[in-house]
């Protein structure tokens, strides 16, 4: 695995980057085992995880940067990292094609697989939430399986429904609210991945795992 660099974000943030050539599995899990790590040590306000980055925010007048990075690095060099417990494996299902999925048809040409063929691909694998954005709830998810890879539309669209599931280039993700959009969606789920009038707003979360169910 490549060496991770920590330098500062601003005043009281640490960021730690990794230099990857595309995704890496290794770098992400890591990130999700120090994400995880340093939630439950409580000495953090905030922990963003990203797909090869995580920033740390933290109390300035509680720490400062030199001990913070200190602390990461400690984590960083800990040989029981990997063992920590990270997130929560989710079932999530999917009603793939027709009108839940407006651009199946384009992943079976580019592609050269049937419908459930390309159901079976997708919904075979286990994702990681690598992170969380640029809507509330929208999960932006491990690669998709190689051949579904696909651009985004050449025109987004004005309006992607809550719950709809899409494919931009080598990666899948969630739409958690309405919005506009430009991943090729091949499926929707019924369940709400974000609601504001919900206890706990999020379904998913950085780090969790997700299973795709066709319906």
């Amino acid at each position: 695995m490549t060496t991770s660099e920590i330098k500062p974000y601003g005043d009281h943030a640490l960021l730690v980057e990794w230099t990857t050539d595309g995704f890496s599995e290794t770098v992400n899990n890591t990130i999700h085992a120090l994400a995880a790590y340093l939630r439950e040590s409580g000495d953090y306000i905030e922990v963003v995880p990203g797909y090869d980055s995580l920033v740390c925010v933290f109390d300035l007048a509680v720490r400062s940067m030199a001990a913070t990075k200190q602390h990461v690095e400690d984590a960083l060099s800990r040989k029981d990292l990997s063992q920590t417990k990270i997130g929560r494996l989710i079932d999530i299902p999917v009603n793939y094609g027709g009108r839940f999925g407006p651009d199946m048809e384009t992943i079976c040409v580019a592609s050269k697989l049937s419908v459930d063929e390309v159901i079976s691909q997708h919904s075979r694998a286990e994702y990681r939430v690598c992170m969380m954005g640029f809507i509330p709830g929208f999960t932006f998810l491990s690669p998709a399986p190689t051949k579904l890879h696909h651009p985004r539309l050449a025109t987004p669209r004005a309006k992607v429904p809550a719950g709809s599931i899409g494919i931009a280039n080598w990666q899948t993700g969630i739409y958690g609210l309405e919005s506009p959009g430009g991943w090729q969606i091949i499926g929707q789920t019924p369940l709400s991945i974000f609601d504001a009038g919900r206890e706990t707003h999020f379904l998913l979360n950085a780090g969790d795992r997700v299973r795709f169910i066709p319906q």
